[in-house]
């Protein structure tokens, strides 16, 4: 569990969920042009909103391959407790076939 959360970053990825894409953003160059804010809002938040939309996936398919995990360990844990008692029970049965 520990390797997936971290190959995910998942706590790393959550605390920057809303943060510009790869920090890209245009910085104002000009205080008093209209333009220039404009294509600071528009670039910054695309930036955001493709930042948002793939640390949304990305965290999304670590927590379905951490709940797959914990679903897959779980089934065998149980197939690990039961193993032994089928082995016997099975050659329970095999011994009753034979001697039937």
């Amino acid at each position: 569990m520990w390797f997936i959360v971290h190959f995910f970053s998942i706590p790393e990825l959550m605390m920057s969920w809303f943060s510009p894409w790869k920090r890209i953003t245009e910085p104002r160059r000009n205080k008093w042009s209209l333009e220039d804010l404009a294509g600071s809002i528009i670039i910054g938040l695309l930036s955001r909103i493709i930042g948002f939309t793939l640390r949304t996936l990305v965290i999304c398919i670590g927590l379905v391959c951490l709940f797959t995990l914990i679903i897959v360990g779980l089934l065998t844990y149980i197939f690990w407790i039961i193993a032994p008692m089928m082995i016997i029970i099975l050659i329970g049965f095999g011994i009753a076939l034979i001697v039937a």
